[in-house]
């Protein structure tokens, strides 16, 4: 007997156990599925856009490289979301699974409830006159006993509908449960038929993308001539690139030596004259700053040697020198200062020397008559000290627009409203034919039909390059930096213009094949970075 009520009680609990833990599992499930919704109606989106730009492109031309790029990656969305779909199918038949062990539990539990029902309305027929219940109140012995006895057959009215109710309230369970199991079945009817759309456009999608390919491969001759013809002239390019960018280099070299020799002579003179002469001729100069700041510093100078000097007394001309250590008249100051000091050790002397003579003569010290100290006279035309050795510093002028430009790596916008990387830095395999390879020095960005070049930074325009029988190309310099936007088929700007970010460059051309693709390319001087470092949202 203790037995079979120790392996009762481990049944009971392993029961209760298990739908503990389904009850967690199928929580778990609901937020994995809600989460795999999402990332699911996010590609959704993302093909609705694609489908949008591949109709533009397809009126365009169907071998663009723009086509192709967003081709493979509709297929690769496409092959991500029929994924998706699989896992959120398993999903709902995890749901439906758990919800079908719910039905199961609320049954049994039913039946049980059914079962106890019946035995209290058995019981309640056999004692259901009055009398009996009457003679069961009036057969008790105390009335203690009669009041309790009142009170059970209170609640055992109260238990009997208490029953019913539970049974109520089950059976509603039940049929919300069922709700569930028929919504979730009809879930996944719709999702069988999602997948099933999205595999067969699947296919079309790669049978469209073969189809591309084997146009390239057919095309397949003349397309590496054009890439021999193109990497010619993109040879002759960088050569005129690199010509002006050392042809910038040399001038500004040349200009930073004249610049740091009008600076030495202002330093030298170290006048406020002299460093407004300096400005004048270099207002956006490499020491500009620093003119400006010694015109303030000499002219706080000039205002405290004033004061002093006309109040010309011992306190004011150290209060001179505490403010200005190294000013122009600091030497003047220790002169006067040294002035007024062998002017008090004088008068001190000669005190001293009337006291002992007054001591002498047994005269009080009060009769003793002391001549009062003389003011000394101030330098006449005192000269400026001369100016300190300059210590020069790196050309902050040039070093804050490099700073300014090289502080926004990983932020600069892209150079096209819409587009994609379709050739990327280095040496890379065509996106489409086999054994052809391209080497770029910056990177190639595929747009639409009609799409302008523009400016990724504040700089100015250096140089606008044209081939002969070749596009154009627009160099922009910020700084020790330059940028090149090169494939155009007409500029908007001119050399020598100051253009702001975002502005407009010239119109990207547009050849046979429907391609719209800018060559971008970002420099150090004279050595070429990887434009997607510079890029933002990448």
């Amino acid at each position: 007997m203790r037995m079979r009520k120790q392996l009762f009680f481990t049944f009971l609990l392993l029961f209760v156990a298990g739908i503990l833990s389904a009850q967690m599992t199928e929580q778990e499930l609901k937020a994995q599925k809600e989460k795999l919704q999402k990332q699911n109606s996010s590609l959704k989106k993302e093909i609705s856009q694609l489908n949008k730009d591949l109709q533009r492109n397809q009126s365009e031309s169907k071998t663009s490289l723009l086509y192709v790029k967003n081709l493979d990656q509709k297929i690769s969305t496409q092959a991500k979301l029929v994924n998706g779909l699989t896992k959120e199918k398993k999903y709902i038949e995890d749901e439906i699974y758990l919800t079908q062990l719910e039905i199961n539990k609320l049954s049994r539990e039913l039946v049980e409830l059914r079962k106890e029902y019946k035995d209290i309305l058995v019981k309640a027929y056999k004692n259901k006159s009055v009398e009996n219940k009457l003679l069961f109140v009036l057969s008790s012995e105390s009335l203690t006993q009669a009041y309790r006895r009142i009170k059970y057959l209170e609640k055992y009215s109260e238990y009997q509908l208490g029953k019913a109710d539970e049974i109520m309230a089950k059976t509603k369970s039940i049929e919300k449960e069922k709700a569930a199991r028929e919504a979730s079945k009809k879930e996944k009817e719709q999702l069988l038929a999602q997948q099933s759309v999205m595999i067969d456009e699947l296919e079309n999608e790669k049978d469209a993308k073969q189809k591309v390919i084997e146009e390239f491969k057919k095309n397949a001759g003349v397309i590496s001539q054009q890439i021999a013809h193109k990497q010619v002239e993109q040879k002759q390019i960088d050569a005129e690139i690199q010509r002006v960018i050392e042809e910038e280099i040399r001038l500004a070299r040349i200009r930073a030596e004249k610049d740091k020799k009008a600076w030495d002579a202002a330093a030298k003179t170290n006048t406020i004259a002299a460093f407004q002469t300096y400005l004048n001729e270099w207002p956006n100069g490499d020491y500009s700053n620093a003119a400006k700041r010694n015109i303030q510093q000499l002219e706080a100078d000039n205002k405290g040697w004033q004061t002093a000097r006309g109040t010309h007394t011992k306190q004011a001309y150290q209060t001179y020198l505490s403010n200005f250590p190294q000013g122009q008249f600091a030497s003047t100051a220790r002169t006067e200062i040294s002035k007024f000091e062998a002017a008090e050790e004088t008068a001190r002397l000669a005190r001293e020397k009337a006291e002992r003579e007054a001591e002498a003569a047994n005269k009080p010290v009060e009769d003793v008559v002391v001549k009062p100290v003389e003011k000394p006279k101030p330098v006449e035309n005192p000269k400026p000290d001369p100016a300190p050795a300059p210590s020069y510093k790196d050309r902050s002028g040039s070093a804050e627009l490099s700073s300014n430009f090289s502080n926004n790596k990983g932020k600069l916008p892209w150079p096209v409203s819409r587009g994609e990387i379709v050739g990327r830095f280095g040496t890379n395999p065509h996106p489409v034919l086999n054994n052809i390879y391209v080497d770029n020095g910056g990177i190639d960005i595929a747009t639409n039909k009609g799409s302008n070049a523009k400016a990724v930074f504040d700089g100015e325009v250096t140089a606008i390059i044209s081939i002969p029988g070749g596009n154009r190309t627009v160099l922009l310099r910020h700084g020790t930096y330059f940028t090149v936007y090169n494939n155009l088929s007409f500029v908007s700007v001119k050399k020598g213009d100051q253009v702001k970010r975002g502005q407009d460059l010239g119109r990207i051309y547009t050849d046979e094949t429907g391609n719209t693709i800018l060559k971008f390319e970002v420099r150090s001087g004279s050595v070429k970075q990887n434009p997607e470092m510079w890029l933002g949202g990448n």
